[in-house]
């Protein structure tokens, strides 16, 4: 079934759907979305809420619907012969624009002056992500001098300081960390917490039984820029630990590198990619007590926040993303025996302080909902709106 869903959405994904109003009562303006439309397909029939980004990106319609917008939606896989089509005709225009995926937003937004456009920056300033992912690698290199292998999720197609001249506004999913690099455009920013999986929870049972002794790392693709690599050879030299690897096996060169150590080091359980639908993820999240990730480049790790819905304690570098208030451990020195230490120290903390973090990530995580997407971001459309007189005639 999975499959065939895939196949459809491939076969029969639009491009650009036009005046979206499922959700609209009275129309008081037009307003342009570039994200994604796989959502919109067969009136939501192949939805996949593990996807998040699918089901946020019609909420996001669905919002501007309810505040008067007839909406028009370009998928992010949208060409340039496409956009020569769109017309000058919108008050708002959202759209991707921080990552390769949003790489025609200025090609879309310097068509459209007449509108309020707003850069949904999902992921660090571009030029401030580079550096710090070449740092990361530059790293890894200075471990392993002569290796051959690729520097992954760089951007290469946006060029922010081009683009932000096309802006008026940026919602962003980045917390404090991610939103100083942007504050140098000086552009109103407005904060938005993004979902995660909505049937997730977890329960006070399952919280009492976790074991504090167990990690899990939990990423997509680009273990270097992820810290995987840091990650493994801490855990290397921590024996009386496990960890547990949900991340795609991919990378064939990271793969090559690491067989050798993952083969010898049988505290560490390299899975592979890992559906958080499936029971495999619940049972490794119901026993592992932290959700790790030293993580160089993030908008907010979802990956992290998804955990903690199950009540992992997050042990992230600033760079993840996450706020993690007084329940969640910061790794603050990337260097391999600082890690081995910073680990070692959690993994011993009292019972009791561990039950108390692990209590406090579970109620964080109810930031990353959708009742609270669907909250923050009409909030931050809202105030989008008043900032810049939308409605003024």
């Amino acid at each position: 079934m999975k499959l065939i869903k895939k196949i459809l959405k491939k076969v029969f994904r639009k491009k650009f759907i036009k005046n979206f109003r499922k959700f609209c009562n009275e129309k008081n303006g037009h307003a342009l979305l570039y994200y994604k439309t796989d959502y919109f397909l067969f009136n939501g029939a192949l939805e996949d809420r593990s996807h998040t980004n699918e089901w946020e990106s019609y909420e996001i319609a669905r919002i501007l619907n309810k505040l008067g917008f007839w909406v028009d939606i370009a998928d992010r896989t949208i060409n340039l012969k496409d956009i020569e089509k769109i017309k000058d005709k919108y008050e708002i225009f959202i759209g991707i624009g921080a990552g390769d995926s949003g790489r025609y937003f200025k090609n879309i937004a310097s068509k459209l002056n007449s509108a309020v456009r707003v850069l949904y920056a999902l992921g660090p300033e571009p030029n401030l992500s580079n550096k710090i992912t070449k740092e990361r690698h530059n790293f890894f290199l200075q471990r392993h001098p002569g290796t051959d292998i690729e520097v992954r999720r760089l951007i290469k197609e946006v060029d922010i300081d081009d683009s932000i001249r096309f802006v008026d506004a940026i919602i962003t999913n980045c917390n404090e960390w991610g939103i100083e690099g942007y504050k140098k455009f000086e552009k109103a920013i407005k904060r938005v917490w993004l979902s995660s999986y909505p049937k997730l929870n977890s329960s006070c049972n399952e919280i009492f039984k976790k074991d504090q002794k167990k990690f899990m790392y939990f990423g997509g693709n680009g273990n270097i820029t992820k810290g995987l690599d840091l990650i493994i050879e801490s855990f290397v030299n921590l024996p009386e630990l496990e960890l547990y690897i949900g991340a795609p096996k991919s990378e064939e060169d990271f793969n090559l590198i690491y067989k050798p150590i993952l083969e010898k080091a049988k505290n560490i359980h390299f899975i592979g990619f890992m559906d958080v639908k499936s029971n495999l993820y619940r049972k490794i999240t119901s026993e592992c007590g932290y959700v790790i990730l030293p993580s160089s480049s993030e908008g907010c790790a979802t990956s992290v926040t998804t955990c903690m819905r199950r009540g992992l304690i997050p042990v992230v570098t600033k760079e993840a993303g996450v706020d993690i208030g007084n329940f969640g451990y910061n790794i603050e020195d990337i260097n391999i025996n600082k890690i081995e230490e910073r680990v070692r120290e959690i993994a011993n903390s009292n019972r009791e302080e561990f039950i108390k973090r692990s209590f406090g990530a579970y109620i964080e995580s109810f930031k990353y909902t959708q009742a609270n997407f669907s909250f923050t971001f009409e909030r931050a459309l809202l105030e989008t709106i008043l900032d810049n007189k939308i409605y003024a005639k």
